[in-house]
């Protein structure tokens, strides 16, 4: 009892070490202690835990340590928090740089994210073929976002027979922005 006492107060110790002021919620002993030693998928969860709790700052801290040993949902939702201005300045570039990471990799939320950053042209440079790009990546594995974004940038270079059958995909999973994009086609 009291090893595993000690072995507690050294992971709370090494949480302090690291920068982070509480405890995440739901998070154990071990996988604070894992997350301590490095491991990234445990860093990923005590991300999580913090960013489930708005604790951004240290969600950020833990999600940079994962997705530094390339770990891709730590690099997208690191990335999200740049998109975000959560825990961090808003900084686009340094999101684009983050989901570039792990869209190589065939992370599919950050293929959607960084097609959506290529479409505006946030942090990055409007582009459309890029945009085009991450999309269908995203797309073709099931991302309901990625398929609705997909056919409203079909839609918006003219290719309306192209992009409803990426709408009713999106539709067909239940995106009521898709279907009412498909409605309006219908009635015009």
């Amino acid at each position: 009892m009291i090893l595993k006492n000690h072995h507690i107060i050294i992971t709370l110790a090494s949480l302090l070490f690291l920068g982070c002021s509480q405890r995440p919620a739901g998070v154990d002993a071990r996988v604070l202690d894992a997350a301590g030693q490095g491991d990234a998928v445990a860093q990923m969860k005590v991300g999580l835990a913090f960013d489930q709790e708005q604790a951004f700052e240290e969600a950020v801290l833990w999600y940079r340590k994962a997705a530094e040993q390339g770990l891709s949902e730590a690099q997208n939702n690191l990335g999200v928090m740049y998109k975000d201005g959560q825990g961090v300045v808003q900084d686009y570039a340094e999101a684009a740089r983050w989901f570039q990471m792990a869209a190589e990799q065939g992370n599919t939320l950050s293929q959607s994210n960084l097609g959506w950053l290529y479409h505006a042209g946030k942090g990055v440079p409007r582009d459309t073929t890029l945009a085009l790009y991450w999309y269908q990546q995203a797309a073709a594995k099931g991302h309901v976002t990625a398929q609705n974004n997909l056919g409203i940038l079909l839609l918006q270079s003219g290719d309306t027979a192209a992009a409803i059958p990426w709408l009713q995909q999106a539709a067909a999973q239940g995106h009521d922005g898709s279907q009412r994009i498909l409605d309006a086609i219908k009635r015009n």
